[in-house]
């Protein structure tokens, strides 16, 4: 079975170390982006990308990272699929946040890195 993930933030630059870090991890995933959740839903609506695996950013404008889960939510589309939020916060609350939805499988502190992709079995 292929490995698909979606990354999803609005720094370009953490978008690029995300994707160079999975691509050195596994050279055979393939790599969707997305810059921020509205772009993300976007791609999920439309069947531009069939994630395996989200890595998911908290803090972004318009549409942070619980906003879109509460949309992905509400959309009624099938979430088949793993939901990791991949953050800097250091916020107690959105770590207790993210461990409360029931669509979240886990909370990574940035940044990516190998053992950490090991720990979430991706």
């Amino acid at each position: 079975m292929s490995k698909v993930v979606l990354l999803i933030d609005d720094n370009p630059i953490d978008l690029m170390i995300n994707e160079k870090t999975l691509e050195r991890y596994d050279s055979e995933i393939e790599i969707y982006k997305a810059n921020g959740g509205e772009h993300a839903l976007e791609m999920l609506k439309s069947g531009a990308c069939k994630p395996n695996c989200i890595l998911l950013d908290i803090k972004m404008p318009v549409m942070n990272g619980f906003d879109f889960l509460d949309a992905l939510i509400t959309s009624g589309m099938k979430v088949d699929f793993n939901i990791h939020m991949l953050s800097s916060s250091i916020d107690p609350s959105d770590l207790q946040q993210a461990e409360q939805s029931p669509i979240v499988k886990s909370y990574i502190e940035k940044p990516l890195s190998a053992p950490k992709l090991e720990k979430i079995q991706l």
